[in-house]
């Protein structure tokens, strides 16, 4: 990470859970010059990520969906502003080879099934396990580092695998009042506060329970 990053998430950032639309992937970074419009993500991991974003901010229990438009030494600038060409482009989405390991469960049936995501794209994946069949239509799915299911609905099944459309838990853009970035930085202060006070082995700090 660069010096002046290191300056800038020291004197304004707030933690937050980066998820690739694109592949399911996410990793946790910091948000800084956060605003209704976007914001920088700091991370060295910045450079895996696609087009389409969802954005756990620290508090919220939602994701904000956002657009990577230009990138920066270990920063990538998220835009919260309507892509005019995502409807157009959803058509043609593409979707890619991945390995995920995950659990699936029924919304309405208590009945889980450990499965893989063997490929995904920005609204959609494909699930491969057994027991896939006894599963409702209505799902949800457990991605690890993700501490909150996405909802999803089962479209087609067979051979052991199943299409899935998933629901993703958006929120609009944020509005970000004064009062709300106060809080904001506040709670991050007090979590890594009480983190140096603690006795036990230290381990990094996460606003997500993970």
């Amino acid at each position: 990470m660069s010096n002046t990053s290191a300056v800038r998430i020291a004197e304004n950032c707030v933690a937050a859970l980066v998820v690739d639309l694109g592949d399911m992937s996410c990793f946790e970074a910091f948000a800084i010059d956060l605003n209704d419009t976007g914001c920088w993500i700091v991370s060295d991991k910045v450079d895996l990520l696609k087009k389409e974003v969802g954005l756990r901010l620290a508090g919220n229990d939602k994701l904000v969906r956002g657009t990577v438009t230009a990138f920066a030494d270990n920063e990538a600038w998220v835009s919260f502003l309507a892509d005019d060409q995502a409807t157009a482009e959803k058509r043609r989405e593409v979707r890619r080879s991945v390995w995920i390991s995950t659990v699936v469960s029924g919304k309405t049936s208590p009945f889980i099934v450990k499965s893989r995501i063997i490929d995904a794209s920005r609204s959609g994946c494909r699930l491969e396990a057994d027991g896939l069949e006894r599963l409702p239509q209505d799902i949800e799915i457990s991605i690890p580092g993700l501490d909150m299911p996405i909802a999803a609905k089962i479209i087609w099944r067979r051979n052991g695998q199943a299409g899935v459309r998933l629901n993703w838990p958006f929120d609009p853009a944020p509005v970000l009042t004064p009062e709300a970035v106060t809080a904001m930085l506040d709670r991050e202060q007090e979590m890594r506060s009480a983190a140096k006070q603690s006795d036990k082995p230290r381990k990094r700090i996460s606003a997500f329970g993970s």
